[in-house]
């Protein structure tokens, strides 16, 4: 049995090049003796440009993953006003890289790390997912910005704020988790709201349609009449606590974990 007591160490610095990328870290207490925890990496969204990692502190998300029995992690990487992907991919490899390395100092087990996240933050989630399956063992992802092969290159928008003005269609693809699908890929859980203004729900239908034509363990949760903005600020119209990306995404890393 897992202690509803949690130990909180905050800003902790993950990268050896840059100080000002931190993560935090919220953890069951655990008796001695008693085997490691899983893990559960979190990354915020906001479109790559805005946003921190403090958003994980909802208490929807991290903290029902903390009381669930998961060691959990919030990160900063380095937003697209600052630098180009992929430096946000490097930044997130940088921090599944010292998790694995420190997990066990909070209780928690390196060889059962799942990622998750909303949005941007999903995206992030999805491309160590499927570039690093012996690392990461599964996924789940809120309104995934899945493939943006067919973003507007040409005009401003938050993708060519990440990879920079007019992208060729090779970095297009670099940046789509949907083009890093193999057969590797550990379980992901997709998670998207029909009505998604920003994230057109049928990113979440291609890439699990992508996983599976790969034959990798894919599923998708279908949020009906779900916004973008669910997962980040979810409605309570349904009274219904599965709908919680948290409750969701909890359930999920308890079956393959």
């Amino acid at each position: 049995m897992v202690s509803t007591a949690m130990s909180f160490s905050p800003a902790l610095q993950y990268s050896r090049a840059n100080p000002a990328l931190q993560l935090d870290v919220l953890a069951p207490h655990r008796n001695a003796g008693s085997d490691p925890l899983p893990t559960a990496i979190f990354f915020h969204g906001g479109g790559w440009h805005e946003g921190d990692r403090g958003a994980g502190m909802h208490p929807w998300l991290i903290p029902l993953l903390a009381a669930r029995g998961y060691v959990t992690v919030s990160v900063t990487y380095r937003l697209s006003g600052i630098a180009r992907w992929p430096a946000q991919y490097e930044d997130a490899h940088e921090a599944l890289a010292w998790v694995r390395e420190h997990a066990a100092e909070f209780g928690g087990d390196p060889a059962r790390i799942g990622v998750w996240g909303f949005s941007a933050g999903a995206h992030l989630a999805a491309h160590l997912a499927l570039r690093e399956p012996g690392a990461v063992k599964a996924a789940s992802l809120a309104a995934c910005p899945a493939d943006l092969r067919d973003a507007g290159a040409d005009d401003p928008n938050e993708v060519t704020w990440l990879v920079g003005p007019s992208p060729s269609a090779e970095v297009l693809a670099d940046v789509s988790p949907i083009s890093w699908v193999t057969a590797d890929a550990p379980p992901v859980l997709i998670v998207h709201g029909t009505d998604d203004q920003i994230v057109d729900f049928a990113q979440g239908v291609s890439l699990r349609d992508a996983l599976l034509e790969a034959g990798a363990p894919a599923q998708l949760h279908v949020i009906p009449n779900g916004t973008h903005e669910w997962a980040d600020k979810p409605s309570t119209e349904e009274n219904d606590p599965r709908a919680n990306f948290g409750t969701v995404t909890a359930d999920f890393f308890d079956r393959v974990l």
